[in-house]
Parts: C-alpha cells; structure tokens; sequence
C-alpha cells in the first residue's frame, strides 16, 4: 500500500496548485460563512454538497483552465451549464468514491502520508524537505496544515479504490490486433452535398414568422449590458524607457557582468602570489608589494624562469608545486581584480605586482581558447538595455505597492494614483462582458473586475490587476448602459434571410436523407460526386470529422456502401464508400501504443462501471436548475 501512495506524490501538487488560484482572487470568505443555513446544491445517500463547495470547485477549475489556456480563453467556454455539470458531476463521483473508501476501511496513514508531503518538490529547498517553505505556500493558499493533509489524504484514499480495478485490466493480444486493424483500415470515398440553396426557391415564409421568432427568442437580440471605463497602467517596460542611465553606468555594468555579453573565451595563467595576512597594516603590505614587484622584474628578464621561481617563491599551496599554472578558467572565475587582469593582458606577457584580497600577484599569461566575442562598443546597445530592465524591474516592484494601495484607498478616483505614477489615465470604448473596445491590453480577469457589483454600480476603482507579466491595470466605470433589445426593425432582413436559409436547410436534409435511402435500394443518384479520396482515421483528409465517422461506420459488406450527415452549416452530405484497404501489418511501436490506450479505455471503463454501480445503490439528488449560469 505504501508503494501505492508513495506513486501517488504528483495528487499533492496538483491540489496546491489549484488551491492557490483561488484564494488569491476571492479570499477565506469564499471558503467559511457564518450564520445561516447553507444551501446545498445535491445530496448524495444523505450527505449535501454545499453550494459553496461547488462554487469554489468552479472557480478553482475554471482558473486553472484559464492558465492552462492562455490568451485562447474565453468567459463562454468555462460559464455555460455543461461546464459546470460536469464539475457537479465529479464531485458526486468523489462523495461516491469516498463513501466507498471509508466502507472498506481504507485510510492513508500518517506515515505514507509525510512521505507524499515531504516528497513535493514545491515544499523543497537543495532537495530537502523545508518546513517553514510548506507552511508558507499553504498560507499563500489560505489553508491550514490539517486541512490541506486531510484533503491529500483523501485524494489518495480515493486513488486506492480505483486502483483496485484498474490494477486488475486485462486486455488480451488478439483484442489489441483485431483493434490495431481496425484502425489502421483505410476506406475509398467520394461525396455529394445537398445544398440549402438548391431550395431557397421553394421556401414560403408565414407573414407573421419573422415577428414570431423575434418574438419567441428575444433573448437572442439582446444587447448585453456595455460600459465604458477610464483605466491606468504601471508597465515595466515603459519604465524601462524612462529610467536614465550615463556612459559610465553602462560601462560598469558591462564590466559587472562582462560573462552575459562576452563570448565563451578561456584562458590559461600561471602566478606568483606574495600573500597578505589578514588586518596586515601599511607597511606589511608595503613589504610584500616590494617583494611582488622585484620578483616580477626578475621573471619579466628571464621568462623562462617563471615555473621555477613559482615552486621557490610562490606562497598559493595550490598551484606552487605546478610552477603557478592555474590551468584555463572562464571570465569570472577568479577574483575579480586578478581576472581584470588577466583578459586585458597579451598571450606570453607578465604582469604585476596585481592587488587582490589574497595578496599580491605576478601573472603571466600563457593561453588563450575559445571566441572573446564582441567588443564593449558592439553590444553597448545590449548593456544599456539590461541595465535599464534590472533598474526598471527594481522602480516597478517598488511602484507596484504603492500602485495597488492608491487605487484601493483612494477608490473614487484614478487621479492620485496616475499623479504618483506620472502616467496618463486612458479611456476605452465601449464593451460587454463578452467583449468589444475593452481597454489596451487587458484580460478577462480585468473584464471580471469592471462587471463586479461594487465596481459598476458604484464606479470604484478595481484593483491593481496583472494583466500581463510585468504589467498592472486597474480601471474605473465612467459611463454604463443597461442591457436593451435590438428594434425589430433593426433585425428582421437579415432573420428573413436565416429563417428562409433554415428552411431551405430543412428541406435538403429531407431530400438528403430521400437519397440515401434510394441509393440503398439500389437506385442510382446521378452525377456530382466528388474524386475518390483514401482516409484513414488518423488522416481523415478534407472530409470533416462527423463524415469521416459515417465513412468508418457504414457496412461493407456489400461495395459501394452509403452513409450521410447532416452539416452543421445546412444541408446534407452523401458519403459513398467504393473500396476498403486492410493493414497489411502491425509496426510493434504502433501495437505498442495502441495496447496502451486500449488498456487505459478498459480501465475507465472499469472504474466508470463501478461508479454507476455506487450511485445505483445511493439516492442522489439535484437541486432543480442548481448548475445553471446565475443572471
């Protein structure tokens, strides 16, 4: 069981990972309520699933797919009731599983318990375990730790029961070889659409029926609500164009970091090091400086002697014995003034005496390899660049404070803070929740803030949002419309023209659907079918997805074979199957990976099995309209 569990480590990431979301956006408050009774939205075999459980588990997904998304989210795709039955459904499945982990008495002990935790690399620091990193991203999540360990445990609890089906799949060779066939089968197929306008002619419309639709779907020529808002933004990269820098920071920083421009030269040195004792007065160092500088006369005279007087005089224990060859080293290796030292000197050349915080040395260059890449005036344009970042990146973070505090304090106005940041305070368009001018560079979590209650209603300013990496806005309503309807005026060309096109549609699918059952029969459809084309399903072609289905799905047992569908743009489509190309074998690589999936279909078949049987045998019930989007 122990093993189990300790595979099982990635459960913990994945719900810190999605804890942390949420309770950054919405606070404790969406977590504990006080007072009152709770409302539940379903109650499984007697226990209820609270209607803010349910909330929180929305919100935490819907961010997490907001991250996993990117720019391609959209509000509508995490919003409508299928999205959130779905996230119902999996917590009536979890309850389910619970129930049935706690019948058969299986627990997650404290001991496998601390191994998942400890192993986390997000509570690690040089590949240990680190306390008080732990309790640091559990309070970033707002979690205590016998909270977030008893929602790991029961993660891991569940796990185990439906590790107990999975564990026992089998799925045999000859299933895997009669699947791999089937689905490397090829399939010849040609195509005939029953167009809509073939039958546009045809359609007569009631009088009263563009009225009528009007009518029955004014929902569908609503205008949604629109506002328009004034909003400010703190970018680091416009800081980063104000921040002035002179020549000579350019040149220091360049120095500073000569690594990041230069090229990956090394070089090889040898030294005589004359060494300082620590807190050594004037004079001491007067004397070793002298003995430094007769030395390096004597070996810039008689170069050959170097190595020699290196194992005689040198007082670096570590290279004395090589004759002071320190062997190649990168830029930034060594100390920095022996470094400086060392790049700006000619293969063969002595220099010194060189002051170090170890003493005092006499160098000899004896080596150079590798690219010294450009000089400080080819990448001056770069030094300036990153120079101005870390000073840009340095103002933001200090801005960024006094930004956010401003415009939460100050929340009738953007003026103070737009005075602080010597920014201007820009307007948009007008936009919806669902879009339109929306202000420059905002995000959909900006869009939120402007649609909240406090916000809209009473126009305060929204919070200091990151709307992008190194970027934060925050906005404010000037000016707001409520939601209308569009005159039927406005809409009733352009509804005349979809009503007699669906209509039209309509038609074609009957007179699609007349045609394949004749051709069926054995009566011919005349001519227009398109060129034969071989598919397969991995490499459907230009049919789409829904015929291709069809194609694989017709019997051919008797060529040609008909199928038809219905497109989703109006119509029908006739599929004609002349010719069925069989595999004629099984690359091992190909089975290899096909007995995977059929492996892990069976086991989610196993489990899904299981989970009907639980709620077969439990009374679940949902509140009436409970997963449906609030207005």
């Amino acid at each position: 069981m122990y093993d189990f569990v300790h595979k099982q480590k990635r459960v913990a990431q994945i719900i810190l990972a999605l804890l942390i979301l949420p309770f950054a956006f919405f606070g404790m408050e969406s977590y504990f309520q006080v007072g009152g009774r709770e409302s539940h939205i379903a109650e499984v075999a007697g226990e209820k699933i609270l209607q803010r459980d349910f909330d929180r588990r929305l919100r935490e997904q819907q961010d997490r797919m907001r991250e996993v998304l990117g720019a391609q989210a959209r509000p509508e795709m995490f919003e409508g009731t299928e999205f959130r039955t779905a996230i119902l459904e999996g917590m009536i499945q979890e309850r389910l599983l619970q129930r049935a982990a706690d019948a058969s008495g299986l627990r997650v002990s404290d001991a496998q318990l601390q191994a998942v935790i400890a192993g986390q690399p997000e509570f690690q620091e040089n590949g240990a375990f680190s306390l008080a990193r732990y309790q640091s991203l559990l309070r970033t999540a707002g979690m205590s730790e016998t909270m977030y360990q008893e929602r790991v445990r029961t993660e891991l609890a569940l796990s185990q029961v439906q590790a107990a089906f999975t564990a026992g799949t089998i799925m045999p060779s000859t299933v895997v070889d009669r699947l791999v066939r089937v689905i490397e089968q090829q399939r010849e197929a040609s195509q005939l659409l029953v167009s809509p306008e073939a039958f546009l002619k045809q359609v007569e419309l009631e009088p009263d029926a563009v009225q009528k639709f009007y009518a029955a779907n004014r929902k569908e020529f609503e205008i949604p609500e629109q506002v328009r808002v004034e909003y400010l933004l703190l970018s680091q990269a416009a800081l980063a164009t104000q921040v002035p820098v002179t020549p000579q920071e350019v040149r220091a920083f360049y120095d500073e970091n000569a690594a990041q421009f230069r090229g990956a030269e090394e070089r090889q040195a040898s030294h005589i090091l004359i060494r300082l004792p620590a807190g050594a007065d004037e004079k001491a160092k007067g004397a070793a400086r002298d003995r430094a500088a007769v030395i390096a006369d004597q070996v810039k005279k008689a170069p050959q002697t170097f190595a020699e007087v290196a194992r005689k005089s040198s007082e670096d224990p570590g290279s004395a014995a090589q004759g002071g060859d320190l062997g190649f080293f990168a830029r930034g290796t060594m100390l920095k003034a022996f470094d400086q030292a060392v790049f700006s000197m000619k293969p063969g050349e002595i220099a010194g005496p060189v002051e170090s915080e170890a003493g005092f040395h006499v160098i000899r260059l004896a080596g150079v390899r590798g690219d010294a890449g450009p000089g400080f005036e080819q990448v001056r344009p770069k030094v300036e660049e990153e120079l101005r970042r870390a000073r840009a990146s340095r103002r933001f973070a200090e801005l960024a404070e006094s930004f956010t505090n401003t415009v939460f304090e100050q929340s009738d106005t953007l003026k103070p803070a737009a005075d602080q940041l010597n920014q201007p305070i820009q307007t948009s368009g007008w936009f919806s929740r669902q879009g339109g001018d929306t202000p420059k560079g905002s995000n959909d979590r900006l869009v939120s803030a402007v649609f909240a209650e406090d916000v809209l209603r009473d126009k305060r300013n929204t919070a200091a949002i990151e709307v992008a990496p190194g970027v934060l806005m925050a906005a404010r309503v000037v000016e707001a419309r409520p939601a209308a309807l569009r005159p039927l005026a406005e809409v009733s060309e352009a509804l005349e023209k979809r009503l007699r096109f669906q209509r039209a549609s309509e038609l074609a699918i009957d007179a699609g659907r007349q045609r394949l059952a004749d051709l069926r029969a054995g009566k011919d459809a005349g001519a227009g079918w398109s060129t034969p084309q071989l598919l397969d399903r991995q490499k459907p072609g230009s049919l789409p997805e829904a015929a291709v289905r069809q194609v694989f799905r017709a019997d051919t047992s008797k060529l040609p074979a008909y199928a038809g569908v219905e497109q989703p743009g109006g119509g029908y489509l006739l599929l004609r199957v002349s010719r069925v190309v069989e595999s004629r074998g099984i690359d091992p690589n190909a089975r290899a990976g096909f007995a995977r999936q059929a492996y892990q279909l069976a086991a989610q078949e196993q489990v899904g099995a299981y989970i009907a049987a639980l709620r077969a045998g439990a009374k679940v019930s949902l509140v009436p309209a409970a997963v449906e989007r609030p207005q």
